[in-house]
Protein backbone atom coordinates (compact mmCIF):
# COMPACT_ATOMS: atom_id res chain seq x y z
CA UNK A 1 0.00 0.00 0.00
CA UNK A 2 1.18 3.33 -0.77
CA UNK A 3 1.99 6.10 1.52
CA UNK A 4 -0.50 8.81 0.77
CA UNK A 5 1.06 11.44 3.46
CA UNK A 6 2.68 13.81 1.05
CA UNK A 7 -0.43 13.85 -1.17
CA UNK A 8 -2.39 14.98 1.64
CA UNK A 9 0.24 17.32 2.36
CA UNK A 10 -0.57 18.99 -0.91
CA UNK A 11 -4.21 19.18 -0.40
CA UNK A 12 -3.58 20.78 2.83
CA UNK A 13 -1.38 23.56 1.45
CA UNK A 14 -3.30 23.67 -1.85
CA UNK A 15 -6.31 24.75 0.69
CA UNK A 16 -4.38 27.75 2.68
CA UNK A 17 -4.16 29.73 -0.53
CA UNK A 18 -0.75 30.36 0.37
CA UNK A 19 1.80 32.18 -2.24
CA UNK A 20 4.69 29.51 -2.68
CA UNK A 21 6.30 27.67 -5.15
CA UNK A 22 6.44 23.81 -5.03
CA UNK A 23 8.48 21.31 -6.30
CA UNK A 24 7.11 17.71 -7.37
CA UNK A 25 9.39 15.10 -8.49
CA UNK A 26 8.75 11.63 -9.81
CA UNK A 27 10.17 9.06 -11.68
CA UNK A 28 11.90 10.36 -15.07
CA UNK A 29 10.14 13.68 -14.01
CA UNK A 30 9.87 17.39 -12.02
CA UNK A 31 7.80 20.42 -12.27
CA UNK A 32 7.86 23.43 -10.34
CA UNK A 33 4.62 25.15 -10.08
CA UNK A 34 4.03 28.61 -8.59
CA UNK A 35 0.85 29.13 -6.63
CA UNK A 36 -1.00 32.24 -6.07
CA UNK A 37 -4.52 32.18 -3.66
CA UNK A 38 -5.21 28.43 -5.09
CA UNK A 39 -4.36 29.48 -9.20
CA UNK A 40 -1.23 28.52 -10.97
CA UNK A 41 0.24 31.74 -12.32
CA UNK A 42 4.11 29.50 -13.21
CA UNK A 43 4.83 26.16 -14.48
CA UNK A 44 8.31 25.39 -14.99
CA UNK A 45 10.23 22.07 -15.96
CA UNK A 46 7.63 20.66 -18.64
CA UNK A 47 7.98 20.12 -22.26
CA UNK A 48 7.65 23.82 -24.40
CA UNK A 49 7.59 21.86 -27.18
CA UNK A 50 5.10 19.48 -26.59
CA UNK A 51 2.67 22.41 -25.98
CA UNK A 52 3.52 24.04 -29.39
CA UNK A 53 3.04 20.45 -31.03
CA UNK A 54 -0.42 20.41 -29.45
CA UNK A 55 -0.86 24.08 -30.85
CA UNK A 56 0.35 23.18 -34.46
CA UNK A 57 2.83 25.87 -34.46
CA UNK A 58 6.65 26.60 -33.82
CA UNK A 59 7.29 27.63 -30.05
CA UNK A 60 8.77 31.19 -29.16
CA UNK A 61 10.87 30.04 -25.78
CA UNK A 62 8.91 31.66 -22.83
CA UNK A 63 10.62 30.79 -19.41
CA UNK A 64 7.74 28.51 -18.23
CA UNK A 65 5.06 26.24 -19.75
CA UNK A 66 1.87 28.83 -19.06
CA UNK A 67 4.08 32.10 -20.15
CA UNK A 68 4.41 30.17 -23.56
CA UNK A 69 0.56 29.69 -24.06
CA UNK A 70 0.12 32.97 -23.48
CA UNK A 71 2.77 33.53 -25.88
CA UNK A 72 1.93 31.52 -28.85
CA UNK A 73 -1.66 32.49 -28.50
CA UNK A 74 -0.52 36.16 -29.03
CA UNK A 75 1.88 35.23 -31.71
CA UNK A 76 0.19 32.44 -33.74
CA UNK A 77 -3.45 34.27 -33.01
CA UNK A 78 -4.75 31.04 -30.83
CA UNK A 79 -7.19 31.66 -28.55
CA UNK A 80 -6.14 32.20 -25.17
CA UNK A 81 -8.82 29.28 -23.78
CA UNK A 82 -7.45 26.97 -26.54
CA UNK A 83 -3.44 27.75 -25.67
CA UNK A 84 -4.11 27.56 -21.49
CA UNK A 85 -6.72 24.07 -22.12
CA UNK A 86 -3.19 22.49 -23.83
CA UNK A 87 -1.31 24.03 -21.12
CA UNK A 88 -3.94 22.54 -18.49
CA UNK A 89 -3.59 19.13 -19.89
CA UNK A 90 -0.13 18.84 -19.85
CA UNK A 91 0.11 20.17 -16.11
CA UNK A 92 -2.54 17.04 -15.39
CA UNK A 93 -0.23 14.37 -17.30
CA UNK A 94 2.37 15.44 -14.72
CA UNK A 95 0.12 15.53 -11.74
CA UNK A 96 -0.63 12.07 -12.94
CA UNK A 97 2.72 10.90 -12.91
CA UNK A 98 3.43 12.31 -9.68
CA UNK A 99 -0.10 11.19 -7.40
CA UNK A 100 0.60 7.61 -9.26
CA UNK A 101 4.37 7.43 -8.52
CA UNK A 102 5.41 5.60 -4.96
CA UNK A 103 8.80 7.65 -5.23
CA UNK A 104 7.19 11.19 -5.35
CA UNK A 105 8.68 13.55 -3.67
CA UNK A 106 7.08 16.99 -2.67
CA UNK A 107 9.47 20.08 -1.30
CA UNK A 108 8.21 23.78 -0.75
CA UNK A 109 10.12 26.12 -2.73
CA UNK A 110 11.05 29.27 -1.14
CA UNK A 111 10.16 31.48 -4.52
CA UNK A 112 7.70 33.71 -4.17
CA UNK A 113 6.05 32.96 -8.10
CA UNK A 114 5.24 35.88 -9.68
CA UNK A 115 1.69 37.42 -11.04
CA UNK A 116 1.19 36.15 -14.04
CA UNK A 117 0.25 38.92 -16.81
CA UNK A 118 -2.95 36.94 -18.14
CA UNK A 119 -4.80 33.73 -17.81
CA UNK A 120 -3.81 31.27 -14.72
CA UNK A 121 -5.07 28.00 -13.70
CA UNK A 122 -7.27 26.80 -10.95
CA UNK A 123 -4.75 24.29 -9.44
CA UNK A 124 -8.23 22.93 -7.42
CA UNK A 125 -9.95 22.70 -10.80
CA UNK A 126 -7.15 20.69 -12.82
CA UNK A 127 -7.22 17.73 -9.75
CA UNK A 128 -10.51 17.57 -9.55
CA UNK A 129 -11.09 17.06 -13.47
CA UNK A 130 -8.24 14.63 -13.48
CA UNK A 131 -9.11 12.53 -10.56
CA UNK A 132 -13.20 12.18 -11.60
CA UNK A 133 -12.02 11.40 -15.25
CA UNK A 134 -9.75 8.32 -14.33
CA UNK A 135 -12.11 5.76 -14.56
CA UNK A 136 -9.06 3.07 -13.94
CA UNK A 137 -9.34 4.06 -10.23
CA UNK A 138 -5.46 3.99 -9.95
CA UNK A 139 -5.37 7.68 -9.01
CA UNK A 140 -8.31 7.66 -6.36
CA UNK A 141 -6.24 4.98 -4.81
CA UNK A 142 -2.80 6.20 -4.57
CA UNK A 143 -4.92 9.62 -2.91
CA UNK A 144 -6.49 7.02 -0.47
CA UNK A 145 -5.62 3.78 0.13
CA UNK A 146 -7.20 2.61 2.75
CA UNK A 147 -10.61 3.02 2.16
CA UNK A 148 -12.04 2.63 6.15
CA UNK A 149 -10.43 5.46 7.39
CA UNK A 150 -12.83 8.50 8.66
CA UNK A 151 -13.28 11.43 6.62
CA UNK A 152 -14.07 15.34 7.58
CA UNK A 153 -14.91 18.78 6.04
CA UNK A 154 -11.70 20.78 6.25
CA UNK A 155 -12.07 24.59 8.22
CA UNK A 156 -13.01 27.06 5.00
CA UNK A 157 -14.74 23.98 2.82
CA UNK A 158 -17.52 25.64 1.59
CA UNK A 159 -15.13 28.50 0.03
CA UNK A 160 -13.18 26.04 -1.59
CA UNK A 161 -16.04 24.06 -2.99
CA UNK A 162 -18.32 26.31 -3.90
CA UNK A 163 -16.18 27.59 -6.86
CA UNK A 164 -16.11 23.87 -8.51
CA UNK A 165 -19.63 24.07 -9.12
CA UNK A 166 -20.12 20.29 -9.03
CA UNK A 167 -23.62 18.28 -9.58
CA UNK A 168 -26.59 18.26 -7.20
CA UNK A 169 -25.27 15.21 -6.42
CA UNK A 170 -22.19 15.45 -5.18
CA UNK A 171 -23.14 18.63 -2.88
CA UNK A 172 -25.63 15.83 -1.58
CA UNK A 173 -22.65 13.71 -0.94
CA UNK A 174 -20.17 16.19 0.33
CA UNK A 175 -22.97 17.81 2.76
CA UNK A 176 -23.07 13.89 4.44
CA UNK A 177 -19.48 14.06 5.26
CA UNK A 178 -19.24 14.90 8.85
CA UNK A 179 -15.90 13.38 10.30
CA UNK A 180 -18.21 10.14 11.61
CA UNK A 181 -17.70 8.17 8.31
CA UNK A 182 -15.70 6.28 6.27
CA UNK A 183 -14.68 6.81 2.42
CA UNK A 184 -16.92 3.13 2.43
CA UNK A 185 -19.54 4.11 4.17
CA UNK A 186 -19.91 7.79 2.52
CA UNK A 187 -19.83 5.29 -1.03
CA UNK A 188 -22.38 3.06 0.12
CA UNK A 189 -24.75 5.59 1.49
CA UNK A 190 -25.03 6.84 -1.93
CA UNK A 191 -27.32 5.82 -5.11
CA UNK A 192 -24.01 6.48 -7.15
CA UNK A 193 -21.88 4.24 -8.63
CA UNK A 194 -19.39 3.58 -5.17
CA UNK A 195 -16.56 4.21 -7.48
CA UNK A 196 -17.73 7.63 -8.65
CA UNK A 197 -18.59 8.48 -5.14
CA UNK A 198 -14.97 7.51 -4.38
CA UNK A 199 -13.22 9.18 -7.07
CA UNK A 200 -14.93 12.66 -5.70
CA UNK A 201 -13.91 11.89 -2.11
CA UNK A 202 -10.82 11.22 -3.49
CA UNK A 203 -10.41 14.90 -5.86
CA UNK A 204 -11.47 16.35 -2.66
CA UNK A 205 -8.95 15.14 -0.49
CA UNK A 206 -6.13 15.46 -3.14
CA UNK A 207 -7.56 19.57 -3.16
CA UNK A 208 -7.67 19.85 0.84
CA UNK A 209 -11.00 20.32 0.85
CA UNK A 210 -11.87 16.73 3.30
CA UNK A 211 -9.57 15.91 5.87
CA UNK A 212 -8.29 11.91 6.40
CA UNK A 213 -8.94 11.64 10.38
CA UNK A 214 -8.10 8.65 12.46
CA UNK A 215 -11.20 7.55 14.45
CA UNK A 216 -10.63 7.31 18.27
CA UNK A 217 -12.54 4.56 19.95
CA UNK A 218 -12.07 2.88 23.43
CA UNK A 219 -10.48 0.35 23.81
CA UNK A 220 -12.87 -1.06 26.47
CA UNK A 221 -14.67 0.38 29.04
CA UNK A 222 -13.67 2.93 30.88
CA UNK A 223 -13.10 1.83 34.94
CA UNK A 224 -13.44 4.71 37.54
CA UNK A 225 -10.87 4.44 40.29
CA UNK A 226 -12.30 3.81 43.88
CA UNK A 227 -10.98 6.40 46.08
CA UNK A 228 -11.40 5.13 50.27
CA UNK A 229 -11.21 9.03 52.41
CA UNK A 230 -10.07 8.15 55.45
CA UNK A 231 -12.99 8.01 58.42
CA UNK A 232 -10.93 10.85 60.40
CA UNK A 233 -10.68 13.53 57.76
CA UNK A 234 -11.96 16.60 59.68
CA UNK A 235 -14.59 18.09 57.72
CA UNK A 236 -14.42 21.30 55.76
CA UNK A 237 -14.78 24.86 57.59
CA UNK A 238 -17.71 26.80 56.87
CA UNK A 239 -16.95 30.29 55.58
CA UNK A 240 -19.55 32.29 57.91
CA UNK A 241 -22.41 34.35 56.43
CA UNK A 242 -20.81 37.73 57.44
CA UNK A 243 -17.54 37.08 55.81
CA UNK A 244 -19.06 36.68 52.30
CA UNK A 245 -21.10 39.49 52.61
CA UNK A 246 -18.30 41.90 53.42
CA UNK A 247 -15.79 40.14 50.22
CA UNK A 248 -18.97 40.64 48.10
CA UNK A 249 -18.99 44.45 49.13
CA UNK A 250 -15.39 44.83 48.86
CA UNK A 251 -15.21 43.52 45.11
CA UNK A 252 -18.54 46.17 44.39
CA UNK A 253 -16.54 48.79 45.94
CA UNK A 254 -13.15 47.63 43.61
CA UNK A 255 -15.43 47.71 40.12
CA UNK A 256 -16.71 50.95 41.00
CA UNK A 257 -13.11 52.71 41.59
CA UNK A 258 -11.86 51.20 38.81
CA UNK A 259 -14.50 52.31 36.30
CA UNK A 260 -14.28 55.77 37.58
CA UNK A 261 -10.50 55.60 37.29
CA UNK A 262 -10.99 54.41 33.52
CA UNK A 263 -13.55 57.76 33.11
CA UNK A 264 -16.83 55.82 32.50
CA UNK A 265 -18.18 52.78 30.70
CA UNK A 266 -16.34 51.70 27.49
CA UNK A 267 -17.09 51.03 24.10
CA UNK A 268 -19.71 47.97 25.03
CA UNK A 269 -21.73 49.80 27.39
CA UNK A 270 -22.76 52.44 24.89
CA UNK A 271 -24.02 49.70 22.88
CA UNK A 272 -21.34 50.05 19.70
CA UNK A 273 -19.53 47.47 19.23
CA UNK A 274 -16.69 47.50 16.33
CA UNK A 275 -16.10 44.55 14.60
CA UNK A 276 -17.73 42.22 11.31
CA UNK A 277 -21.69 42.00 11.71
CA UNK A 278 -23.35 40.39 9.11
CA UNK A 279 -27.62 39.78 8.65
CA UNK A 280 -28.26 36.27 8.42
CA UNK A 281 -30.28 35.33 5.44
CA UNK A 282 -30.60 31.51 5.77
CA UNK A 283 -29.14 28.58 7.87
CA UNK A 284 -29.39 25.12 7.70
CA UNK A 285 -27.48 21.44 8.95
CA UNK A 286 -29.09 18.75 6.88
CA UNK A 287 -27.62 17.85 3.65
CA UNK A 288 -30.60 19.40 1.34
CA UNK A 289 -29.81 22.30 3.22
CA UNK A 290 -26.70 22.25 2.68
CA UNK A 291 -27.08 21.80 -1.11
CA UNK A 292 -29.33 25.18 -1.42
CA UNK A 293 -27.01 27.31 0.47
CA UNK A 294 -23.77 26.21 -1.90
CA UNK A 295 -26.69 27.33 -4.24
CA UNK A 296 -27.60 30.54 -3.56
CA UNK A 297 -23.94 31.89 -2.83
CA UNK A 298 -23.42 30.99 -6.17
CA UNK A 299 -25.26 33.56 -7.02
CA UNK A 300 -24.63 36.25 -5.35
CA UNK A 301 -20.73 35.40 -4.15
CA UNK A 302 -19.72 39.42 -3.60
CA UNK A 303 -22.77 39.91 -1.16
CA UNK A 304 -23.13 36.45 0.53
CA UNK A 305 -20.72 34.56 2.41
CA UNK A 306 -20.96 31.35 4.41
CA UNK A 307 -19.86 30.91 8.51
CA UNK A 308 -20.04 27.88 10.40
CA UNK A 309 -22.49 28.59 13.25
CA UNK A 310 -19.94 27.76 15.41
CA UNK A 311 -16.42 27.49 14.35
CA UNK A 312 -15.27 26.62 17.94
CA UNK A 313 -16.62 23.31 17.59
CA UNK A 314 -17.49 21.00 15.34
CA UNK A 315 -20.64 21.94 14.62
CA UNK A 316 -21.77 20.75 10.86
CA UNK A 317 -24.16 23.97 11.02
CA UNK A 318 -23.83 26.94 8.46
CA UNK A 319 -25.38 30.56 8.35
CA UNK A 320 -25.69 31.85 4.86
CA UNK A 321 -24.38 35.99 5.82
CA UNK A 322 -25.47 39.06 3.55
CA UNK A 323 -23.38 41.98 4.05
CA UNK A 324 -20.56 42.99 6.49
CA UNK A 325 -20.57 46.24 8.65
CA UNK A 326 -18.54 47.66 11.26
CA UNK A 327 -21.32 47.86 13.84
CA UNK A 328 -24.54 46.13 15.19
CA UNK A 329 -26.23 49.42 14.61
CA UNK A 330 -25.67 49.42 11.44
CA UNK A 331 -26.50 45.90 10.16
CA UNK A 332 -29.78 46.34 11.96
CA UNK A 333 -30.09 49.38 9.91
CA UNK A 334 -29.32 47.43 6.71
CA UNK A 335 -31.96 44.64 7.08
CA UNK A 336 -34.54 46.33 5.47
CA UNK A 337 -31.80 46.46 2.33
CA UNK A 338 -31.39 42.67 2.20
CA UNK A 339 -32.49 41.66 -1.53
CA UNK A 340 -35.97 39.91 -1.11
CA UNK A 341 -34.77 37.08 -3.02
CA UNK A 342 -32.31 36.15 -0.74
CA UNK A 343 -34.30 35.59 2.60
CA UNK A 344 -35.75 31.85 2.69
CA UNK A 345 -39.45 31.22 3.13
CA UNK A 346 -40.11 31.90 6.26
CA UNK A 347 -36.88 32.43 7.87
CA UNK A 348 -36.38 36.10 10.06
CA UNK A 349 -33.32 38.06 9.45
CA UNK A 350 -31.44 38.70 11.90
CA UNK A 351 -28.21 40.21 13.13
CA UNK A 352 -24.86 38.09 13.95
CA UNK A 353 -21.15 39.34 14.81
CA UNK A 354 -18.67 36.62 12.77
CA UNK A 355 -15.95 35.82 14.99
CA UNK A 356 -12.64 36.46 13.11
CA UNK A 357 -12.01 32.93 12.78
CA UNK A 358 -15.29 32.05 10.93
CA UNK A 359 -14.14 34.66 8.13
CA UNK A 360 -13.88 33.75 4.68
CA UNK A 361 -12.30 35.00 1.74
CA UNK A 362 -13.76 34.68 -1.44
CA UNK A 363 -12.23 32.56 -3.87
CA UNK A 364 -11.78 33.64 -7.43
CA UNK A 365 -13.42 30.97 -9.99
CA UNK A 366 -11.80 28.73 -12.12
CA UNK A 367 -11.83 27.52 -15.69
Amino acid sequence: MQDPTQIWELGRWIAQRDVRSIRLSWTGGEAVLGLRDGRIHGARGLDLDELARRLGCNGVGAPDLLAEARALGRTHGIAETRAMSAAKEIIQEALRSWLIDSDRKLELVDDEPSEANGATISMSHALVELILADTTQGVADAVVPDRSIHLRRAPGFLDLYAPLRLSEEADLIVASITGERTAVDIASGSSHSPEEVFRLVAALIATGMLEPIEATVPAGELEWPMVELPDDEPLRRRIPPWAIATAAAFLVLVIIVFMLLRGGPGPEASGTTIGDWGIVVEMGCEPQDLQRLLRKRNTERKALRTVKADPATGDTCFRLVWGSFATREDAEAAIGEVPPGLVEDGFEPHVVEIPSEAESDDVEPGE
